[in-house]
Order: structure tokens, then sequence, then C-alpha cells
């Protein structure tokens, strides 16, 4: 039995991201940046103005005041969309409209709701303002957000909405990401049922596939393949080297643990794997498993306990698919327990809580009862993991511990294919 940190080095170690590939920008959404991403170009592109109204010499109207309004002719009308080139001439003033190019020998936009504008005469019009206005009055500059050449992403950087957003303007229409990670899940056990509702029967509803299905994509993984298996050895082999031509990595449920159907370690060895580590001192989920498969397929075995399952994948599962994704290892965030805490000093502890600021903002954590690992009704309550490291029995009210939250990212959108 090895330890969680080494378990984690052991998965760190073993695993790198595939090589990035060229991608529209937008269909690179919840994809991670293999290389630094720089502008194609300065935003804005151009000067322009940040509001319809006139553009002016600032000096021309530099006495304007609600008593002594200053007028000048309005020579022409630009807007949004046309090709930057006019040119205003000394006390004279040009209509403009949002977003459109500022006229060379400009330097300021007075808005339209600032000034009077009339006509005095065939094809003639006039501008009346109250208000003096500062050089560079509402107007944009060109590079001002950012430059052709700017860093806009570093490498291991997973796309946003934002970061969309910031390559689409700076003219990066396609960006090197590495692919999505594509996922098996198989469950293991003859006493699992998949419909309906066997009371009675000695068969158990399978929870465990279904939530893994439905969490791998939040996590970061293409749902690839999923399958179930008996508990014998040929049934859990046959399930693995199907799903070996299907997916990267694969998570079985079940039949890790020292009994007579746990066949997963010898399914590993028959399949020409090998054996990372089985064991980990962690509560729950000690018997996990994780497996280097032929053709650079990983396979991670966890218990058949759903918060077992939960805390497999939350653990074990995340941080390998962060590796195979390119992205740098979680930092788990600290807060102050509510109650006091107790556990195997051994063992690291993953228990169901709830975390919440404190009037004074600080971030406090408590335990929600029903820690045994087959309950998992207090998931629904939960917001994240409390973490309790090997060393401690006993963790007084107050004291600090690590926090997870349920999943490790804010960014839960499903990953695409």
């Amino acid at each position: 039995m090895i330890s969680y940190e080494e378990a984690l080095i052991r998965i760190a170690q073993a695993l790198s991201p595939a090589a990035a590939t060229l991608t529209p920008t937008a269909d690179a959404l919840g994809k991670v940046t293999g290389q630094a991403v720089h502008s194609g170009m300065d935003v804005p592109d151009f000067d322009n103005t940040a509001m319809d109204g006139i553009a002016i010499r600032a000096a021309d109207m530099a006495s304007a005041s609600v008593d002594s309004p200053v007028q000048v002719p309005v020579v022409g009308t630009v807007a949004a969309g046309e090709r930057p080139g006019l040119v205003l001439a000394p006390q004279t003033a040009v209509e403009i409209m949002t977003g459109a190019p500022l006229p060379a020998g400009a330097d300021a936009v007075i808005p339209i709701e600032r000034i009077t504008i009339t006509e005095t005469g065939p094809g003639q019009r006039q501008a009346a303002a109250t208000a003096a206005p500062t050089a560079g009055a509402n107007v944009r500059r060109a590079g001002e957000d950012f430059h052709r050449g700017d860093l806009l992403l570093p490498p291991g950087t997973q796309l946003t909405p934002e970061a969309v957003m910031n390559l689409s303007a700076g003219g990066v229409d396609a960006v090197d990401v590495h692919p999505v990670p594509r996922a098996a899940v198989i469950t293991t056990g003859r006493e699992l049922a998949r419909v309906g509702s066997p009371s009675g029967t000695g068969m158990i509803r399978d929870s465990n596939g279904p939530y893994l299905a439905a969490a791998l994509p939040m996590l970061g993984a293409q749902l690839a393949a999923q399958a179930s298996a008996s508990d014998e050895l040929a049934s859990i082999v046959a399930a693995v080297r199907e799903a070996m031509t299907q997916a990267s990595i694969i998570i079985t449920t079940g039949g890790v643990s020292a009994g007579r159907f746990d066949c997963v370690p010898a399914a590993v060895r028959e399949l020409g794997g090998e054996i990372l580590f089985h064991k980990v001192a962690i509560r729950p989920g000690k018997p996990v498993l994780f497996a280097r498969l032929p053709g650079d397929c990983w396979l991670f075995g966890l218990p058949g306990n759903p918060v077992a399952v939960a805390v497999g994948l939350r653990f074990f599962v995340a941080p390998a698919l962060r590796a195979l994704r390119g992205l740098a290892p979680e930092q788990l965030l600290a807060a102050r327990t509510t109650q006091p805490i107790g556990k195997r000093a051994g063992l690291r502890f993953f228990g169901k809580a709830n975390a919440q600021l404190s009037d004074s903002g600080q971030l406090q954590v408590s335990l929600l009862p029903g820690q045994e690992s087959f309950r998992i009704r207090p998931l629904l309550r939960a917001n994240c993991w409390a973490v309790v490291t090997e060393g401690l029995e006993q963790v007084p009210a107050g004291g600090v511990i690590q926090v997870a939250p349920l999943y490790p990212t804010s960014f839960l959108q499903p990953m695409p294919s």
C-alpha cells in the first residue's frame, strides 16, 4: 500500500498529453492550449469612437459652454464598417456612429446627447456644443486593449468563453490544443441491475455507471463507451479488451478487493498490462488500482461502493485527466472545520462536506452526516470534499484542513469531441 501523494506522483510520471493539433477557435472551447497564443492584430485595430456623436478637434471646442455654445459645420458622416481614410479639417465636425473609424485630425468625440444639430440650408448642417471636450474623450485608440504579438494565453490554458472572445478579437482563427481524452466506463458485478426496480431479487441498481458517464465529460473527457461485465475473469477481460479499442482511459468499478470474485487485477495481467499501484492509504476507496495497458491505454480500477467511486474519480481519475489534457496539477483550498474530525492516523480521509464563508469572510467546512461509503444522499447537499491528510488522528474544531470542490473546475461544460 502506498500513500496518496506517491500515487499522484506515479500518475504524473506515467501520463502526458497527446500532441496538440490546430483547431478552429470556435471548436476549441474547453480544450487546453499546447503552446503560447499571441494576438494576430491590434485590438482595437484602428482609432474609433465609443459612442454616437460628432468627431472634432478638441482645441476647436475649448471655449464651449452652456452660455456660449461653439458651432461648427458638419461636413460628413462616418458609419461603423466604413474604411478609415476621412480627414477632418480644422473648425469642422463629422457625424460619427459607435465603432466607426475616427477621421484623421480628430482627437475627440462629443456624444450626441451633448450637441444640437440643425439644418442650415440644402445639404448643410451645423452642430452646437455646450461643453468643452478633452482630447481623447470617447475615443478608443488602436491597440488600447492589446497589441499585435501580445501574449493572450500561455501553454496549458483551458479555453473559456472569454478566452474565445479574446482570440476571436485578436484575429486568432485557429489554435493548437490537445485532444480531449476518450474514456470508457465498465461496471462489474453480477448483482447489478441496469433498469427497473429490482426489489426483493437480490439485485442492486447500478448507480456507478450512470454517475461516471455523467461526470466524466465535466472533468474534461469524452465518454466513448459504457459497458458492464460479470464477476468472471473472462467477462472482464472481454469488456476491457473492447474498451481498449475505443478509449485511452478506462474506469472500472468493483472487482479490485481481495475476494474470490475480484478479478480486475488478474484481467490487467492477462491483457499484458502493468499494475502501477494497487491499494492506497485512503478512506474510502483504499483498493483503488492504476495500470498501464498495451496500446498507450490506462486503467483505473475503482472499488464498487458508490462513494469510493466518487472519491476515486475525483482524486485519481481527475488528476490523470488533467495530465492527459495538459493542465497543471490542481491546488486545493484551506478551510477551518466547524466540528472535530477523527480518523485513522495512517489514512488520508475524503469526507462529504459543505463549505461556506463565515461572517468574517473565512472559508469554513462542515462534514455532513452519513459518511459511510454506501450513503450517496449526502452528496446532494455537498459542495466539496473535506480532505484530512495522513498523520492526523484528531482535528479539533477550528483546525485547518484542505477542501476540494466536488469537481475540479468551475467551468462545468461538457467536453466537445
